[in-house]
């Protein structure tokens, strides 16, 4: 049905894909709601965003293609 050229350019098939970028998502939203408490409350979540940002960084570091 759909012949996608970026699945290969990251060595995933559509499922892996998918299943990636949903776990992206979440943590992307999980960060976002952190974010947003932390704006109104400092002393909570202090350091949930660079967790998340060395967690994202090191989930793309190691998926697909390991070049």
């Amino acid at each position: 049905m759909f012949n996608f050229q970026h699945l290969p350019q990251v060595c995933m098939n559509y499922k892996q894909h998918f299943l990636f970028s949903f776990r992206l998502s979440y943590l992307f939203l999980e960060a976002s709601v952190k974010a947003l408490i932390h704006a109104v409350i400092p002393d909570f979540y202090i350091t949930s965003s660079s967790e998340t940002v060395k967690k994202i960084d090191h989930l793309i570091k190691t998926s697909g293609c390991r070049a």
